[in-house]
């Protein structure tokens, strides 16, 4: 009785869902296939493919309107979080990243088979 909603089919292997504001984002599998639900029914918004984003198995996160996803060859994609949800940006690293990113303030921060990178706005 205290379950509002619930999914069994094009859910995440390994990355979490993301939940960011109403909305939760999650993968079908651990594929480039991102879907949006609303919290309060579980209405889809997606699926949303991806485009050249395949192998993910970090979690997305979510800061300052902004949705980051990030593959196992080191692409990270930066998509908005709005009512249509759309690409902002491709970032590529040559390092194998299997990691959820952490967001620490302004910064971004990406743990590679190699390297921790920090990504900053600067001053």
């Amino acid at each position: 009785e205290k379950v509002v909603w619930r999914k069994k089919r094009g859910t995440p292997y390994v990355p979490s869902p993301l939940l960011y504001d109403r909305s939760l984002y999650y993968f079908h599998h651990y594929q480039g296939v991102l879907s949006r639900a609303d919290i309060e029914t579980g209405q889809d918004d997606g699926p949303f493919r991806l485009e050249g984003i395949r192998n993910v198995y970090a979690s997305p996160v979510g800061a300052a309107g902004r949705v980051y996803i990030t593959d196992r060859t080191g692409k990270t994609l930066v998509m908005t979080h709005s009512s249509q949800p759309g690409v902002l940006a491709v970032n590529n690293l040559d390092d194998s990243i299997s990691a959820s990113p952490a967001l620490v303030g302004k910064d971004l921060f990406l743990r590679g088979e190699d390297y921790l990178y920090c990504l900053s706005q600067g001053k």
